[in-house]
């Protein structure tokens, strides 16, 4: 067995292992330092494993020099699935949602802010701080495993594996009730895998071409915070889930459509992508 295999069986199973007794110990009890353990494991478990396998020649993407278009690209494709979906689906449902006003009186605690203003100066802050547990999550998926599939399977079974894995990650949270769990539970983990498959496409295209987990993290951090802390919590109609967010079928076309384009631009760049991601 290859030295890539070896290092990809020991951090899967161990970051699926020490993941479970998270999820359990979160679901059980509800505590938060659960869940941002929860988050850190797959970085701290690709850290060990580029240590154990690789000493110095994996750096996680964290060393090389970006491209400006790539941070772009990271915080502005989110925007552009999730922002026409929920208003599609406010539009369909005739949501007339809590307003920019009452949601920045709910995430500030002051009277009198303006919504809009509030909404467009908070949005780095609230980015950067879904970046603290994003990175977590990128630093193992993307910054370790990605390249090591890419080498060992090239870049389309790469993206599959890497994917799937990745949404049976959260199965345990989504099954157990404490993450995306307004749906229905069959079509919530068949909607999730799709969304999920739509997105490891995108980050894993970022991971490959600039070379760097930095796009990927920003994206993660960007898509969180734009449908956590914005659109999930200006939403009313219970419907809304359906329609909108990671189980929602308009995102999950939206997503798609930008996934298959980037998955066409990304075919260019095969024979050179795996050079820089490495």
């Amino acid at each position: 067995m290859s030295k890539d295999k070896k290092a990809l069986i020991f951090f899967y199973v161990i970051t699926f292992i020490l993941s479970l007794v998270c999820d359990i110990f979160y679901i059980v009890t509800k505590i938060d330092v659960f869940l941002a353990l929860l988050m850190w494991i797959p970085a701290v478990v690709g850290i060990i494993c580029g240590k154990k396998f690789y000493g110095e020649e994996r750096n996680l993407g964290l060393k090389r020099k970006i491209k400006p278009v790539f941070i772009i690209l990271g915080v502005l494709i989110p925007v552009m699935y999730l922002v026409p979906s929920y208003l599609i689906a406010w539009k369909i449902l005739g949501d007339p949602t809590i307003g920019l006003n009452t949601l920045a009186k709910t995430l500030s605690g002051a009277d009198g802010i303006n919504g809009t203003a509030f909404a467009v100066i908070a949005f780095i802050p609230f980015v950067l701080v879904s970046a603290l547990t994003a990175m977590g999550e990128e630093l193992g998926w993307r910054g370790f495993a990605y390249p090591v599939l890419e080498k060992e399977f090239g870049p389309v079974k790469a993206v599959l594996i890497n994917g799937i894995l990745w949404a049976l990650w959260h199965f345990p949270l989504i099954i157990g009730g404490a993450y995306q769990s307004s749906v229905n539970l069959a079509y919530g983990l068949i909607s999730f895998v799709i969304c999920i498959m739509a997105m490891t496409t995108i980050c894993c295209w970022t991971r490959s071409v600039s070379g760097s987990v930095i796009p990927a993290v920003l994206l993660h951090a960007t898509h969180n915070a734009v449908d956590q802390i914005y659109l999930q919590a200006l939403s009313t109609n219970a419907k809304v889930p359906y329609y909108a967010g990671e189980q929602g079928f308009i995102t999950i076309l939206l997503i798609a459509i930008i996934a298959l384009i980037v998955g066409l631009a990304w075919k260019k760049h095969f024979p050179t992508s795996l050079r820089r991601a490495l």
